[in-house]
């Protein structure tokens, strides 16, 4: 009898083998769902705390041009809304953009050299608005002299653009294999518009455009994040 029983349980394994795999990928399917979910909505939260929030608050501000002023001068000391814009737009924007990255990159773990440069990318956009929120400019973001928190938020710019740049070319040349061409493409674009915008901040004949310099470089990789967010899928190496 105990032999029977155990024949009859031998002869069901691959149906049980089967069950289990297919009730995995079910849970797979459904994780999968959760994360596509969560990740519209933090695109959506990026868009407009980053974006929207920030035009808004900029054009409702005395004495400020989007075209000529640095985002950060909207957080800047004793600027009208710096404590509204410094805790719903720069502090949100860190925490979202690290969160995308860190749920984007499970989905490139073939891809090493574009998961490290994607997640250099996400830390880049962190430093950037949370040194933002911590240690705000001097009214006007003065380049030289000020007080210790402008001089940290000045060095703090230059490190995070070096780190996003790395991240980029990283991310565009991990990707080289990838099968997906309009997503290569749009890394690549992404990789020359923000490098070329870093270029153009610091070229001194273009002080009065700096802010819209700086919004090609920091919407450019938000767009990129948003992009990759609705596209980007799980993908082996050819």
């Amino acid at each position: 009898m105990k032999s029977q029983i155990l024949v009859g349980w031998f002869m069901m394994l691959p149906e049980n083998h089967q069950l289990l795999l297919s009730g995995n990928k079910k849970e797979n399917m459904s994780e999968r769902k959760q994360e596509n979910r969560l990740l519209l909505i933090l695109s959506v939260l990026l868009f407009f705390c980053g974006v929207l929030l920030p035009e808004f608050i900029g054009f409702l501000s005395s004495d400020y041009n989007s075209m000529s002023n640095y985002l950060s001068e909207l957080g800047a000391v004793e600027a009208e809304y710096s404590s509204f814009i410094n805790f719903f737009g720069f502090f949100p924007v860190a925490i979202i953009a690290l969160t995308i990255v860190l749920i984007l990159r499970k989905r490139l773990y073939e891809y090493r050299l574009a998961e490290l440069g994607l997640l250099l990318l996400g830390i880049g956009i962190f430093m950037g608005f949370m040194v933002s929120f911590f240690f705000p400019c001097d009214y006007g973001c003065p380049v030289e002299g000020g007080s210790l928190s402008n001089s940290i938020h000045n060095l703090n710019a230059l490190i995070t653009y070096l780190v996003e740049v790395t991240g980029l070319i990283l991310l565009s040349f991990g990707l080289k294999r990838f099968p997906s061409n309009q997503t290569r493409f749009l890394v690549f674009v992404a990789t020359f518009i923000t490098i070329f915008g870093i270029v153009m901040i610091l070229n001194p004949t273009q002080f009065e455009m700096k802010g819209l310099w700086q919004r090609s470089v920091e919407y450019t990789t938000f767009a990129l994040l948003i992009f990759l967010s609705l596209n980007l899928k799980e993908q082996t190496v050819n």
